[in-house]
């Protein structure tokens, strides 16, 4: 006898999986630290996608020898498009009008990328990390997973009608080539992550996720066939789920970062776990956890998690500090509420009278790409550009290249300048043996790094290795302890240089406590066989005001900033001759306060930083690296840059346009001037 496959019955327990998933999933973009690791909610879905897809597609090709693609395209299009829609000219109006909280510039290529199931690659193109802070965050950042799901539903079933064919000879051959698939998109993974570095393309890329949808598959295939468990075989594979959905809450709740190990592996077994519970609460005896997950509320749950999962981010991006007085519980509870009335709106009156065929035949057929064409409109519509190109550094640099002395951000007393870095014994610089400089830091750093490189390069007795991504703290997960020593067995640095924000609140809220990572972040860096001399640490520049942003906000972030800065400034006392602290954020000043536009040499204006207030556009990054450089030959001795790099390609290095729109070629203000003079 044969088991049901599954599409034999409803099984009740899969909505409540689907409920955990995203719940899981909302929980972790809430910030909620009890979910740390509630990215992999999107991993279930996967997994119960390649699952429930495979079962279908084989069930009909079983009961009638065939597979109707355009009959299952089009179920699948009813199923998922009218939601996306709705909520793609939802926020096209809400940016339309003037709703505060997203920003205009990038969700014109962010929204045409969502609408044709592409997003996941344009996330990789446009260089943006999903485990990155950005001042204004995507409402649509979360669309990479429907797109690797849609061109999923796309391809998989042509490939599951050649295995099918091939298994009339071969009976174990879908099985077989599926696994097969799966361990090479797992082994594309492993191989593409590279530890220190900006994971975005293989936690994006559809190649290198595919194993979670295969691992679905393969289980649906395994089942389609096999004998029925005995009552002692069923018992054994309940209390194995029992196992697997402890083992998964226990990732969710501490595989934050993710941590390396993660991508080499950590998701692959994640997604084992997920198919034995799936295995389980589909059998005949759904057992213990089968029963829990088909509790009314958590079925009903599951019935409208694809509207939660739409719906909740943008909710999130909108419903903010910056936009409402909420804060805390209340403002979750806000979340959460709001997230859940869309939803059940857009379940009830969008997607159950599609899915169910109230809108069926040629009205259909006119409505569907009718639909697509007024959303890409709104879309259009709402994000006309307001500015013109990204800027490039195109001006010659100020008068003089070397950064005035002005008013440091740091408590009088506690600015040292830069200490000097004591290489080993017989360690000479020169440039056929050039100092190696490893860069290390967040998406201020990521955003300098082209300039430091060039900046450096241009002494001709420097070279550096770019290791700097969007979202990097150390307390953003454990990863670099190991990361760590094995970059400098790889790229073997003289000196590692660093600054990012992440840790801001740690140190505002634990001086001493956040002195002491630092401190165990250096000792990592600076021993061991292939230590680096020295840790280089810049002051992190202050950031300027941002849309919808408070002034007690404004305030906490310069006191987080202003926490991490003391705490940089001083290692270098408590690690003498192995770390430098360099002064530079006044590089990025005009008399001590912030300015998104900075003054050539010729008296003209160029803007320093991005639309958010706090990244760097190319002539930001140039005076930020121009002060790195005049610094760095203080604390390690080598002559300063050929001022000619200023003018360099690295200006048109495309994370300056990432966002799209990042960095406008516009000029401050009537009366800007004067009111940096009178203020």
């Amino acid at each position: 006898m044969t088991a049901d496959r599954p599409t034999d019955r409803y099984q009740p327990a899969l909505d409540g999986l689907r409920a955990c998933a995203v719940a899981a999933v909302i929980a972790y973009h809430l910030g909620m630290r009890w979910m740390r690791g509630g990215y992999l909610g999107v991993d279930l879905f996967f997994v119960l996608s390649g699952y429930l897809i495979t079962g279908l597609l084989v069930d009909e090709w079983e009961k009638g020898g065939a597979i109707r693609l355009r009959a299952f395209w089009a179920r699948r299009a009813r199923r998922l498009f009218p939601a996306l829609l709705v909520v793609l000219v939802a926020i096209g109006a809400w940016v339309a009008f003037g709703g505060p909280g997203i920003d205009r510039y990038p969700l014109r290529a962010d929204g045409l990328a969502t609408l044709f199931y592409s997003a996941n690659w344009h996330a990789i193109a446009a260089h943006r990390s999903y485990f990155a802070r950005f001042a204004a965050p995507s409402p649509l950042e979360h669309t990479w997973s429907l797109a690797i799901e849609e061109q999923f539903y796309a391809l998989w079933p042509l490939v599951v009608i050649g295995l099918l064919a091939v298994s009339r000879r071969i009976r174990r051959f879908p099985l077989v080539a599926t696994s097969a698939l799966a361990l090479a998109s797992a082994a594309a993974m492993a191989l593409l992550f590279h530890p220190g570095q900006d994971p975005s393309r293989v936690y994006f890329g559809t190649d290198t996720r595919a194993f979670e949808l295969l691992v679905g598959a393969g289980l649906a295939f395994a089942l389609a066939s096999r004998p029925r468990l005995s009552p002692s075989g069923q018992r054994a594979l309940h209390a194995t789920a029992i196992v697997a959905a402890t083992a998964i809450g226990g990732l969710w709740a501490t595989a934050g970062g993710p941590p390396a190990w993660m991508f080499r592996g950590g998701m692959v077994g994640a997604a084992g776990l997920v198919a034995v519970m799936v295995w389980s609460v589909t059998e005949a005896d759904r057992g213990w956890l089968g029963r829990l997950l088909s509790l009314r509320p958590l079925r009903w749950l599951g019935r409208v998690s694809y509207g939660l999962y739409l719906w909740h981010w943008p909710v999130v991006v909108i419903v903010s500090p910056a936009t409402t007085t909420l804060r805390g519980p209340a403002l979750d509870a806000a979340r959460i509420g709001l997230t859940l009335a869309l939803a059940t709106i857009s379940f009830y009156l969008v997607e159950l009278p599609i899915r169910i065929g109230k809108l069926a035949g040629w009205p259909a057929r006119v409505l569907a790409p009718t639909a697509t064409g007024a959303t890409a409109a709104v879309l259009l519509m709402a994000t006309l550009p307001t500015a013109a190109a990204v800027a490039t550094v195109t001006a010659a640099p100020p008068a003089s290249t070397a950064v005035a002395p002005a008013a440091s951000p740091l408590p009088p007393g506690t600015d040292p300048g830069p200490s000097p870095i004591k290489l080993p014994a017989g360690r000479v610089i020169s440039p056929s043996d050039p100092l190696r400089v490893m860069l290390i830091g967040d998406s201020v750093m990521y955003d300098d790094e082209p300039a430091i490189t060039a900046a450096l390069q241009a002494t001709g007795m420097a070279q550096t290795t770019e290791l700097a991504f969007p979202g990097w703290g150390l307390t953003r997960g454990s990863g670099w302890r190991t990361d760590w020593p094995s970059n400098l067995a790889r790229f073997r640095p003289d000196i590692v240089m660093g600054t990012w924000s992440w840790d801001d609140s740690a140190a505002r809220a634990d001086l001493a406590g956040y002195a002491e990572l630092l401190d165990e972040g250096i000792t990592v860096l600076t021993s061991g066989p292939h230590a680096a001399a020295g840790v280089v640490l810049l002051e992190f520049p202050r950031g300027g005001p941002r849309l919808g942003q408070t002034a007690a906000q404004a305030a906490s972030e310069e006191s987080g900033r202003g926490a991490w800065n003391l705490v940089a400034s001083q290692r270098a006392a408590a690690h003498p001759g192995q770390v430098s602290f360099l002064p530079v954020a006044a590089s990025l000043d005009i008399d001590g306060r912030f300015s998104t536009w900075l003054q050539n040499g010729d008296g003209s204006w160029a803007r320093a930083r991005k639309i958010d207030a706090l990244h760097l556009c190319p002539t930001g990054a140039a005076r930020l690296a121009t002060a790195v450089a005049g610094q760095l030959a203080v604390a390690v001795g080598f002559p300063a840059p050929a001022p000619s790099w200023w003018s360099g390609r690295w200006s048109r290095d495309p994370r300056y346009d990432n966002p799209p729109g990042s960095c406008p070629d516009d000029q401050p203000p009537a009366g800007f001037a004067q009111q940096l003079t009178s203020a």
